[in-house]
């Protein structure tokens, strides 16, 4: 391998591409994927003015928002709402984030109809997530929803076509896009490293814990592992290797958590790529209490030209291609993802998951399952 190719790759992992610079390198990789995190201009905030946040429920990951909020300047946590009768705010009222100032309110439509809100961060038992995102948005507030966006399609079609009549800006917690590993094997991609991906294959795997919240219980609630765990790995599998998926079969069943019927505690996944490349995805809930890391996530791209493997939670990247052996690769800093979020509202940045990209990976992942739940090809 030339020293002007290593040097031009340590760069570029060094600092994030530019999304000129992945589409013109995707390009000429074979990649397709648009990338972008662009905000409507009409809803740009003054880099100077206070941002007040509101916060809808506590469930899934709600310290994404809270903890890079406590530490950012001119923000405050301004109202904190209950998710349902299973809330209170007692937790909350122990965070650093939470103030004086921030009022609590028992239902999300009394917080949006009497706080004036510029963010807002949605955190309910996933079947109500689009129901709150669309009710903010509507109201021309910025959301940042936990994951998934919606538990239907129906769900996602309403808030679809929200965001379409508003000017809000949406994104979902895709947070593993701004971990060191996958954002340089990213940007080693997008180089051509690995040339055209052909077969691109991930794993989730995770501990299930002592208990599950009761949302679990019914697939109606929790609207199924695909959507919950696998959505990261098939985000992650598309966002790395610049390719979009056109059509899916799975299958997915509960084995070992009898207790929580409604959640599937594994599934596998074959997609076709738009290239006619393979992707294979699995999830799992089998993951050992005793293991050293609550998950497990794994990615390996196959391209024309080489091998790319990711393993989260050593930390590390590493390529084979045949421009000569590479092994480890360099990693970039990590990334903000609220703080991302608040900079590109501020004209200050870009954030990594834009309202399409929030939307379309949602619609693939309810298509999955709905494949899984079928035995079927269905088209994407």
């Amino acid at each position: 391998m030339n020293n002007s190719w290593d040097e031009n790759l340590r760069i570029s992992l060094s600092s994030n591409l530019s999304r000129r610079q992945f589409v013109q390198s995707s390009m000429a990789a074979g990649l397709t994927l648009t990338v972008g995190g662009e905000a409507r201009a009409g809803g740009r905030i003054d880099g100077d003015s206070l941002i007040r946040v509101g916060l809808i429920g506590r469930d899934g990951h709600p310290g994404v928002v809270l903890d890079s909020l406590a530490k950012l300047p001119k923000i405050e946590l301004a109202a904190y709402s209950m998710g349902g009768p299973h809330d209170d705010a007692s937790w909350i009222q122990d965070h650093p984030a939470f103030s004086k100032r921030t009022q609590v309110y028992d239902n999300f439509h009394e917080m949006l109809d009497k706080e004036d809100l510029q963010v807002v961060g949605v955190f309910m038992p996933y079947y109500e997530n689009a129901q709150a995102s669309a009710a903010a948005v509507r109201k021309g507030i910025h959301v940042l929803s936990e994951k998934p966006a919606a538990t239907t399609l129906d769900d996602l079609e309403q808030l679809e076509s929200a965001l379409q009549s508003s000017g809000s800006r949406y994104s979902i917690l895709l947070n593993l896009r701004v971990m060191p590993v996958f954002l340089a094997a990213r940007t080693a991609v997008a180089q051509g490293l690995v040339g055209e991906p052909v077969l691109v294959s991930s794993q989730k795997s995770y501990k299930f814990g002592q208990e599950r919240p009761w949302f679990y219980q019914e697939r109606r609630t929790y609207g199924g592992s695909i959507l919950w765990v696998g959505i990261h790995s098939i985000d992650y599998m598309r966002w790395v290797s610049g390719q979009e998926y056109t059509r899916v079969t799975a299958h997915h069943g509960n084995k070992a958590h009898p207790s929580t019927p409604g959640c599937e505690d594994h599934a596998g996944l074959l997609f076709t790529l738009a290239n006619q490349g393979t992707a294979v995805a699995h999830l799992d809930y089998l993951r050992p209490e005793n293991a050293p890391t609550h998950g497990d996530d794994r990615l390996r791209i196959a391209g024309k030209e080489g091998v790319l493997e990711v393993r989260e939670n050593e930390g590390r990247v590493t390529v084979m291609s045949s421009r000569g052996k590479l092994g480890e690769l360099p990693l970039p800093s990590a990334i903000d993802f609220f703080a991302s979020f608040i900079a590109e509202l501020r004209g200050q940045g870009s954030h990594l998951v834009s309202n399409q990209e929030a939307i379309s990976i949602t619609r693939v992942c309810l298509k999955a399952r709905d494949a899984a739940d079928r035995g079927e090809w269905v088209s994407l």
